[in-house]
């Protein structure tokens, strides 16, 4: 699953209008819950290739188990206490990408701004 996919995915099942800023020279997609204005995902480009990377908030409990589990990394740009960085090179299956990413989605909307 590209991130092309994933973005279409999100217009789909969640109400989101994607920001885009630039930082350090990349290009930085995020979405954000749009009753509370939380973000829960953010898209980027790897530093060492043309992969793209989804950050994606995750229970602070899990955060361990998926990157054991997965070969994930922790967050680069969010808290890497409730974010986890996924590799959007097949490694992770497109089921459970899209899973974290519900999981963020439900994380972020159920806090108040």
């Amino acid at each position: 699953m590209n991130q092309q996919e994933i973005f279409e995915y999100i217009k789909k099942q969640y109400p989101a209008t994607p920001e885009r800023i630039t930082q350090n020279g990349k290009q930085i997609t995020i979405f954000k819950n749009q009753r509370n204005n939380i973000p829960y995902a953010i898209f980027y480009q790897s530093d060492e290739s043309v992969m793209s990377i989804m950050e994606v908030q995750a229970e602070s409990d899990m955060i361990s188990n998926y990157i054991e589990m997965y070969h994930l990394a922790p967050a680069k740009y969010m808290n890497q206490k409730h974010w986890l960085a996924v590799p959007m090179d097949g490694t992770v299956r497109d089921s459970k990408v899209l899973d974290m990413l519900d999981m963020g989605y439900d994380i972020v909307d159920e806090q108040e701004k």
